[in-house]
Formats: structure tokens, sequence, C-alpha cells
């Protein structure tokens, strides 16, 4: 057996039930599924997730950390929610992110993750899903009265966006929108809109060489001390700052 196989046998021995992650391997195509141990380390991956990352098997994976895998930016911003979901030992359901495909491509994901614990109810890592957005649309039934609302968000985040916009694209009241939004997002119209806009812009940051006031407007942000606010606010540092430490000349780096 593999160095790696026995990492992973080590793993999964310590949870409370064989049975834990049996919702997760019931997926669909299209679905990427991981499992990670406290340190956010891969042990166990679908082969749409190995196949999407490159790699030749799933034994390829275990072991490795976001950090081997991805651009660095992006890389602590999933090990960070990676953190809070095991701290806060709740699920955190239909986050939007922007995820590596195959190459230097990026694309929009739903992400879920869950945590799991051991026998003694202390959590030992996560399990999640991934969904292409695109593909995502067609599959997802509760979100479907969504889907040209996110799509315009997607299309149109650098141009200003009213709540009343997105209710009227899925024929609902601006009320109506706001409650099942959150119901289904765990978040406001409007903060979806600025995750969109930050996340764009922080990719912008790491890949271009366009002033911080450029990048600002060019994903949305009209008042460049609020942008930076809320940037701040998300990655407790200055969009400057986050530069500094992430930028790849040349493009992205990773696989």
């Amino acid at each position: 057996m593999p160095d790696s196989y026995r990492f992973q046998r080590r793993f999964f021995d310590k949870l409370e039930s064989s049975l834990a992650l049996t919702p997760l391997f019931e997926f669909l195509a299209d679905v990427y599924l991981y499992v990670k141990d406290r340190r956010s380390r891969f042990v166990k991956v679908n082969e749409a997730l190995w196949r999407l990352r490159g790699y030749e098997s799933e034994a390829d994976m275990l072991g490795l950390c976001d950090r081997d895998i991805h651009p660095q930016h992006l890389a602590d911003q999933y090990i960070a929610e990676d953190r809070r979901v095991m701290q806060s030992a709740r699920p955190l359901p239909n986050q939007i992110w922007l995820v590596p495909g195959k190459g230097e491509e990026l694309k929009w994901f739903i992400s879920s993750k869950m945590p799991l614990f051991d026998a003694a109810g202390r959590v030992i890592g996560i399990a999640g899903v991934m969904r292409d957005l695109e593909k995502a649309e067609s599959l997802i039934r509760p979100y479907r009265e969504m889907d040209e609302a996110i799509a315009y968000v997607l299309r149109h985040y650098a141009e200003p966006i009213e709540v009343a916009q997105l209710a009227d694209l899925t024929h609902l009241s601006v009320s109506q929108f706001d409650r099942r939004f959150k119901r289904l997002y765990q978040m406001t119209p409007m903060q979806y809109v600025l995750r969109v806009r930050i996340n764009a812009a922080s990719q912008a940051l790491t890949t271009s060489d366009r002033s911080v006031a450029e990048i600002a407007s060019a994903c949305g942000f009209y008042d460049q001390s609020y942008f930076t606010k809320q940037f701040r606010k998300q990655f407790a540092q200055t969009p400057t700052e986050y530069r500094s430490r992430y930028q790849v000349v040349g493009g992205l780096d990773g696989r």
C-alpha cells in the first residue's frame, strides 16, 4: 500500500462513523469532492477533482494542501475558510469562489463545506463539494429561480447593481428576493455582489500591473477608500499589501 494511502487510512480510522461521508459520495456529474484534515491536507478527493488539478491519480494529491496546488493568494483564502468551518463546527453552504480550472483558467464555483468529528466529538477536518457554477445552474433545482440574478452579477459586477434590478430578473418583489437569496446563500444580495467584486479585484491585483484605483473602478468600486476598507475587512490587509505579498510576475503560478 502506498504511503499516501496509509496516510488516508489513518485519518478515516479516526472518524466517528464510516457512514459520516456517505451523503457527500452520492454526487452527480461535475461535482468535485474533497476531504481535508485539520492542517487542510487532502485525505480524500474524487476523480473529477484530481483530474481537474492535473494529477494522474488520487494518490498524487493525498497529503498535499492548497498551498502545494494553487497560487498562494487563493490557497490562503481557501485555508482561512477551512479554519472558520472547523472553529465554528458548523457547515458553510454555497460560497462563491474563483477556482483554477485546467491550466491558468479561473472559473466560478459554488463550494459547500462541513466539519468532521471524531468519536470524542472533536473536529478533525472538513469535507466539501464544489460545483462549476455554469454547469450547476441546470442541476440545482432550489437555485434555479436565482440563476438569472447570479449570472447577471457575474457578468456585470463592474457596473452599478441594485437589488431591485436583481429582483426583477427573478420576477420577485424586493423583499421576497432578499429573503430567498439570504436563505440560499447565507448572505444578502449586496453582500454577494461585494464578494464577487472583491474576488475579482484580488485576482486582478495579483495578475496585472494596473493601479489599485484602476482595479477598484474596473471591479465596480467607484470610491477607492470604500474599496480599501472592504478589502481590508475581508483580507486583513490593504490592496497594496495584498499585491506586495501575492503578485505573480508573468502570470499565475501553481498548476
